[in-house]
């Protein structure tokens, strides 16, 4: 728009042309919203597209089996097999050094099982809303009993 206008043009009335640069840049981000949107719809086709591509050549997968309650418990126990639950040993390493703040995925590995980083950091959640630990800004977590020594 600038690009075509005479100089003296654009200069003796700048306040008429920014309103109509802000009309056409209302104008273009409208455009810009449906195309992102078409994106994403053509982007979830494709997956789909794929996914069916793969399950003509390949068969549909198995349905994943559900864990039973005694998997989970044994998932739960310390490698060491002493039994502890997962929030026991999680207890355990924060008590050591109250004032150090924890990741998940560091506790994770911590607790020999550095892929159940996930699961690790929903009990540590679980011992946040029991008032076990403490989460601060950016989801480091401390042994409440860290806090109180700092009070």
């Amino acid at each position: 728009m600038i690009e075509s206008l005479d100089w003296h043009q654009f200069a003796s009335e700048p306040d008429a042309y920014v309103v109509k640069l802000e009309v056409r840049e209302e104008e273009l981000q409208r455009d810009l919203y449906k195309v992102r949107q078409e994106l994403r719809l053509l982007r979830q086709l494709k997956k789909h597209k794929d996914v069916a591509e793969d399950w003509k050549k390949n068969g549909i997968p198995d349905q994943r089996q559900p864990t039973s309650e005694e998997d989970e418990e044994n998932e739960m126990e310390a490698p060491n097999g002493h039994g502890q639950t997962r929030k026991d040993r999680i207890r355990e390493i924060m008590r050591q050094d109250p004032q150090r703040f924890w990741k998940a995925g560091s506790m994770a590995a911590a607790l020999g099982v550095p892929t159940k980083s996930k699961s690790v950091r929903v009990t540590m959640d679980e011992l946040v809303r029991a008032e076990e630990l403490v989460k601060h800004p950016g989801s480091n977590y401390q042994h409440a009993a860290g806090i109180r020594q700092n009070v």
